[in-house]
């Protein structure tokens, strides 16, 4: 039985990626593409491929995620429904709770979180670095890079822009130096507009979306448009942050006679496998924000005087 039909730009990725798997080229590949465009069902499928044609091999293949639960997770998930929708449903078989094998063939799912133990596999067919703009550096290159050094493996990082010093940008920058030498496509960027041209649904959605955020949205511009944020991530613009800028010397009391205002910022949920420890450094996980302001009294008899109703 034959794979699920792949739209032809996840062909495109898909076909480099295999003819680097089975020529031992050995190659690193980055692929970019827009939030929901399809780079889990390339990697399900491409895992599914490999395994069937290995399965009389202990070869092995290692996808990682930034977290164990739930982006690994649902990397099993799809794996599992993959090799069900090829009719091998009952072939497979589960173990340890993160590996998937197909007779002597193995998928080993892994947590990327720092605090991760994951020193001693080794990838013999194919590194997958999923959601890579969240992994830190320090960890992929110490740990998962060597995963493929014995058998000069594959890598595949998959993932959307954020900014521009992340993991995934710094290999995509490499690729692209790369590409220049040697002519070898090793980078692939497909933004929501190429996803759109084939999927009508998607294009209903995306197009819904930019109504919703604006077209400028920091999240639309990284996760859809593939733009990287090159000031530092933030909501605001340059000039809007230059605007916030005081020139006053920092406070470490209040003053008699101010008045000031505070506002808190609370963190999202910090993601942990089984137990982990809440007390590990987790690189750029959000953080709870206290801002405060002195209020600016100076402008309030102008107000009053063209809106005596309003009250400053």
């Amino acid at each position: 039985m034959s794979l699920p039909a792949l739209y032809s730009y996840q062909l495109a990725v898909a076909n480099a990626i295999l003819t680097s798997v089975y020529g031992k080229k050995g190659l690193t590949f980055s692929v970019e593409i827009a939030r929901q465009g399809g780079k889990n069902e390339i990697s399900a499928q491409l895992e599914t491929l490999l395994m069937l044609h290995n399965k009389n091999l202990p070869n092995h293949i290692v996808k990682c995620s930034p977290t164990f639960k739930p982006q690994t997770l649902i990397s099993m998930l799809r794996l599992k429904d993959s090799l069900n929708n090829v009719g091998k449903r009952g072939e497979w078989r589960s173990e340890l709770g993160y590996v998937i094998r197909y007779g002597f063939a193995r998928t080993i799912f892994l947590s990327a979180d720092i605090s991760a133990n994951v020193v001693g596999n080794t990838a013999h067919l194919l590194l997958e670095v999923d959601e890579s703009q969240d992994v830190s550096k320090e960890k992929y290159n110490k740990e998962f890079k060597p995963m493929g050094a014995t058998t000069n493996c594959t890598v595949v990082h998959y993932g959307t822009t954020w900014d521009e010093s992340t993991l995934l940008e710094d290999v995509k920058q490499n690729n692209l130096e790369l590409e220049k030498k040697d002519g070898i496509r090793r980078h692939f960027r497909y933004d929501w507009q190429e996803v759109a041209a084939r999927n009508p649904d998607y294009l209903t959605y995306v197009e819904s979306e930019k109504q919703r955020l604006g077209e400028n949205h920091p999240l639309f511009r990284t996760q859809y448009c593939l733009l990287p944020i090159h000031s530092g991530g933030g909501f605001l613009n340059p000039s809007q942050l230059a605007q916030l800028a005081g020139t006053h010397s920092r406070l470490r009391y209040r003053e008699t006679g101010k008045t000031y205002v505070a506002a808190i910022d609370l963190g999202g949920e910090i993601e942990t496998e089984a137990g982990a420890q809440l007390t590990s450094a987790k690189p750029r996980h959000d953080a709870t924000v206290l801002t405060i302001g002195e209020l600016d009294w100076s402008q309030c008899n102008a107000v009053q005087k063209t809106a005596p109703d309003t009250r400053c």
